[in-house]
């Protein structure tokens, strides 16, 4: 008898559009990559990866098609917010074919609002870290027992949505394989901008001890920071560069440089080792030194992503922050100096906000003129303290399906929590953007 085949599935991004669509960007699904190699390592499963951002179906039936066709068991989802109305309509789709497969989500949203995740079509969901509760259902299921003791499970029973209690973080992340990259196509990843040829992406570590209001990462991680050692992270480049001959790849954790030290002899590590590497990394302002981003610029990094926010130092403590215009302008001077590039990244849209204060932060970015700016429109994920406010203002129904296709922070308003009107929100995006680009081609 053959081992039950577990599919884990990254349903399309719908949404995708203007620059991002027309330069042909695609992201690797680390996440389902993690947990497919998991479950092959620890249980006793076949598993593959349907990746819709890269296979070409325009409607849900297809959708489901291509999952039956790899004769799953189970069917495993990775969730975000705007993406989990076609998430469901799947599930559904598979169902009506075949009512015996066990469909399963988990990721930030369903971690975010666990209590409205199981819609029809959904066996069971996952809060948190999944990994551990994953290979625990599916073998509790194997075996023909009810799994309605697993912690981090979200399951029915009779038309109650239950959540049993969190399990414990996996403690030691380097005791995790790698990621399954065997079980998708590599030079299907691409980001022309900024790299040339396919690129992955890598976790060197889980969680951030920072809690911004409107950051979803809390929201799964509970501001629990893990890092993996500096061996095992080169181990894993190594592997990317040498065996999977791929030289790009991007540092997906919150904060790449939480801990200097640690940071520093990543960076020594692969100059030392001769690694041919172009990476990218996300960073705290108050992270960042010469010495570390004279390391970066070293060990190949491109460039490294600041989370500005806001212009207004009010609002900068008002949503957690904990970092000031200063320090902004001092990381973007100590990059600009060491020929690292910067990208910025800002929110209009706070609760509170005004014309003022959303002009000052337009101000502010154009002040410290990184070599990339974004402008996002504030959006309220569940779990976030954003979205609780939203939620107590009756701005939100967690059951509305359309609704949720709409959290998209680029070119619509989800929510609005500011004081000003959606027109307005979307005028500043529009005409940042459009002063940004005057000013970088003049």
């Amino acid at each position: 008898m053959s081992n039950p085949k577990v599919v884990f599935v990254r349903p399309p991004n719908l949404q995708k559009s203007g620059q991002w669509k027309k330069q042909g960007v695609i992201r690797c699904p680390l996440n389902i990559a993690l947990l497919a190699s998991f479950i092959r390592h620890k249980g006793n499963y076949n598993c593959s990866i349907v990746d819709f951002e890269v296979v070409p179906v325009v409607s849900i039936v297809q959708m489901a098609e291509v999952i039956l066709k790899e004769s799953p068991k189970y069917v495993c989802f990775t969730t975000l917010t705007p993406r989990y109305s076609v998430i469901v309509k799947i599930a559904q789709e598979i169902k009506k074919i075949d009512p015996g497969i066990i469909t399963i989500v988990g990721g930030p949203h369903v971690t975010g609002d666990p209590f409205n995740s199981l819609f029809e079509g959904i066996s069971y969901g996952i809060v948190g870290e999944g990994e551990e509760a994953l290979i625990e259902l599916l073998d509790v299921l194997e075996k023909g027992e009810r799994p309605n003791s697993i912690k981090n499970l979200v399951y029915k029973e009779n038309t109650a949505v239950l959540v049993n209690e969190p399990r414990p973080f996996i403690k030691i992340l380097d005791s995790l394989p790698f990621p399954a990259w065997e079980l998708m196509s590599i030079d299907d990843y691409k980001d022309p901008a900024y790299f040339e040829g396919s690129h992955l992406a890598i976790y060197s570590g889980r969680g951030c001890p920072h809690d911004c209001i409107f950051c979803a990462s809390a929201v799964t991680w509970k501001r629990n920071l893990r890092l993996r050692s500096v061996e095992n992270v080169i181990d894993e480049i190594r592997q990317i560069v040498n065996v999977l001959k791929v030289k790009n790849f991007m540092f997906w954790d919150d904060t790449f440089a939480i801990d200097e030290k640690r940071a520093l002899s990543i960076c020594n590590r692969i100059i030392e080792e001769n690694l041919v590497v172009e990476y990218t990394v996300q960073v705290r302002a108050d992270s960042i030194s010469e010495r570390l981003v004279t390391a970066l610029k070293k060990s190949g990094c491109r460039f490294a992503a600041i989370g500005v926010e806001s212009g207004n130092e009010d609002m900068l403590i008002k949503i957690g922050k904990k970092e000031t215009k200063e320090q902004f302008r001092r990381a973007i001077k100590i990059m600009r100096e060491a020929g690292l590039a910067s990208i910025a990244s800002y929110i209009i849209g706070f609760p509170a906000d005004t014309h003022e204060s959303i002009r000052e932060t337009i101000d502010f970015a154009f002040e410290l003129n990184a070599d990339q700016s974004k402008f996002m429109i504030l959006t309220p994920y569940p779990g976030t303290r954003i979205y609780e406010l939203a939620r107590q203002k009756g701005m939100v129904d967690p059951k509305n399906l359309q609704q949720m296709e709409a959290a998209n922070y680029y070119d619509s308003v989800f929510i609005n929590l500011s004081n000003v009107s959606d027109e307005d929100l979307l005028r500043y995006q529009d005409e940042a953007y459009a002063r940004f680009d005057k000013s970088k081609v003049g």
